[in-house]
């Protein structure tokens, strides 16, 4: 179902009483969880706010968190996150009325300059209404495995600093003199 028109468009226009379906998707392969996670909070937001239900599509657009034999078969969002509606994809490309969202980040959606991580403006509360509302929930599978690994390395009281290290930074911008941090499996070094 790949498309390459990265703007956004229809694909099916019919009956304009019956829902239509906003397929959320990403051209770059290499945009991290956490880049992924704010650039379609931005297209939920967008969908919403048009009437039309927002459903991620990362089953048919190649991306960093997809293994390429399953390419087509299965939607690397759902390892992590629930659908905004808990519509699958499959469902959503059978609509009647399907857009496809243009494939580069919509405004507004989440900053992570520090006046909106200290949320002076409100902003960070309006966001974290789609979490709150269940539009970007993590699956629960995963929340109660990263409850086990902590509850296994961390006394309940214990204060935990993270640090992360984005290997694919450094691999695809090719830094020179920069030594690439340790990282998980990635198609493009680590096969």
């Amino acid at each position: 179902m790949t498309d390459t028109d990265w703007n956004e468009h229809y694909i099916k226009r019919g009956d304009p009483t019956k829902p239509t379906y906003y397929i959320i998707r990403r051209r770059w392969e290499t945009t991290g969880l956490f880049g992924l996670y704010s650039i379609f909070a931005g297209h939920i937001r967008y969908a919403l706010s048009n009437g039309w239900l927002p459903v991620v599509d990362m089953q048919n657009y190649p991306n960093a968190h997809l293994a390429p034999e399953k390419f087509g078969k299965e939607n690397s969002w759902e390892y992590f996150f629930e659908q905004p509606l808990r519509i699958g994809v499959e469902q959503a490309y059978s609509g009647e009325n399907i857009i496809l969202s243009n494939a580069e980040a919509v405004n507004p959606r989440p900053s992570f300059d520090m006046s909106f991580l200290e949320n002076r403006d409100n902003s960070l509360t309006e966001w974290r209404m789609l979490r709150k509302l269940g539009l970007l929930k993590v699956k629960p599978a995963l929340m109660e495995e990263i409850a086990a690994v902590r509850k296994n390395l961390f006394a309940p009281n214990d204060r935990v600093l993270g640090v992360l290290l984005r290997g694919t930074d450094y691999i695809v911008r090719q830094l020179k003199w920069h030594p690439i941090p340790p990282h998980g499996v990635c198609r493009k070094c680590c096969r």
